[in-house]
């Protein structure tokens, strides 16, 4: 009886061993696959033939998720609507990054979530390196727009703001795997880095969101040594998760040209709020998700349109609205609801960090597209992952004793 145990015990442990490994194999590959999307290798590749590629990453994720996993009824089922949704979604608005990134989040069980952090900051920054090199080499384009007199390049990336945006979540993933260690030296490091990337490629938005990474980070540090100022401050970092998913939504529909307050705040989100007043307009909220016609300046095709005169730019920026009119709101709702369990779980734990990435990542996500984009944004992996935060809870449960030997 005792040696049958044992070996369920241990056929058990090489399933999740197995698992893991096929997950972090899947992670790279579909990172990779999606980061040759974003940048310019495009037309040296076949877009098509990429795409059929990124479906053995989701392949491997239901593999996982319904051989691999533990089996429980309640649980299966659960993923299984999920994942049902995503497919639904996948279909009707032509979008395959949905069904990529709700499998990869749903198959992230048993996975060291640090572990996947790292990985992640490995291969885009070797990525993104390499791109900015080969682009400054002439091998692939460095697409240069103008905007008031000021070159934006985009370093071999499809837009300078989508350039931008990579810095951003490079930025988080460091943080998270350093909070520990961070000092004065890395704040200043991080302003200087944010204005070396602002003189290049113009991009406003991320410029304000990456300085707004210095103070939330330094709070959510201190917080977690017990300040009990910051620890106030930083408790409340969870919540604005939906509110920013909530009034970039009610904002964006109320929106009035007529009204000066309207303009200064369009202005501000550089028309971000204009263009998705007209998309809720045209094509209002979804359930199930829809697809959606857009022009936008990025890659190739877009730098074409740039330069054409009168070309009617229109491109759904905000993260919610893509979520709302795009994807569906049912998934939509579903994904802000597992953004706020992560940032909730972070502040009930005391560590804050993931809490301060996950509110730097929603305010990012109301004028910036990448909130689903698997090679951009990590971060939402961690709701089913093994974290520190996961580990606490495991510790609690047991008593500590068998854990804390491991």
């Amino acid at each position: 009886m005792k040696q049958g145990m044992v070996m369920k015990k241990s056929i058990i442990n090489s399933r999740g061993i197995i698992g893991e490994r096929l997950y972090y194999c899947a992670f790279v590959y579909a990172i990779i696959l999606s980061f040759l999307m974003s940048a310019n290798y495009v037309p040296l590749l076949a877009v098509s033939a990429i795409r059929r590629l990124i479906y053995l990453a989701v392949a491997m994720m239901f593999f996982k998720i319904y051989a691999i996993d533990r089996f429980e009824l309640r649980r299966i089922f659960y993923k299984s609507v999920i994942l049902l949704l995503a497919i639904i979604s996948w279909r009707l608005a032509r979008g395959f990054n949905v069904l990529l990134y709700v499998s990869f989040i749903l198959g992230a069980e048993n996975v060291k979530f640090r572990r996947l952090i790292e990985l992640f900051f490995g291969t885009v920054g070797i990525l993104l390196a390499g791109t900015v090199l080969i682009s400054q080499a002439s091998i692939i384009k460095d697409f240069v727009y103008v905007r008031d007199k000021f070159h934006r390049h985009s370093l071999g990336i499809g837009y300078p703001t989508d350039m931008a945006a990579y810095v951003f979540y490079l930025l988080l993933a460091y943080y998270y795997l350093h909070f520990k260690q961070l000092t004065w030296r890395t704040y200043v490091t991080v302003i200087v880095l944010d204005m070396i990337v602002y003189g290049i490629t113009q991009a406003r938005n991320s410029f304000v969101l990456i300085l707004l990474t210095v103070p939330v980070v330094w709070i959510a540090q201190h917080a977690s040594q017990y300040h009990r100022i910051s620890r106030g401050v930083a408790s409340f970092y969870w919540m604005v998760v939906p509110l920013a998913a909530y009034c970039t939504i009610l904002l964006s529909w109320l929106y009035n040209k007529q009204l000066r307050a309207f303009i200064l705040l369009d202005r501000a989100l550089s028309g971000r709020l204009n263009l998705s007043h007209y998309a809720l307009q045209k094509y209002g909220i979804s359930i199930f998700g829809q697809h959606v016609h857009e022009n936008g300046w990025g890659g190739y095709k877009g730098l074409k349109h740039f330069n054409q005169a009168g070309f009617s730019y229109f491109y759904i920026d905000s993260s919610y609205i893509r979520l709302a009119v795009i994807y569906g709101i049912l998934l939509g709702i579903l994904i802000i609801i597992f953004m706020t369990i992560i940032a909730y779980r972070s502040t009930l734990n005391h560590e804050y960090i993931l809490a301060a990435i996950i509110m730097l990542v929603s305010l990012h996500c109301i004028v910036e597209q990448h909130l689903i984009d698997f090679n951009y944004n990590p971060f939402l992996l961690a709701l089913l992952s093994t974290t520190t935060l996961n580990k606490t809870r495991i510790i609690q449960k047991t008593g500590g004793n068998h854990d804390s030997k491991q």
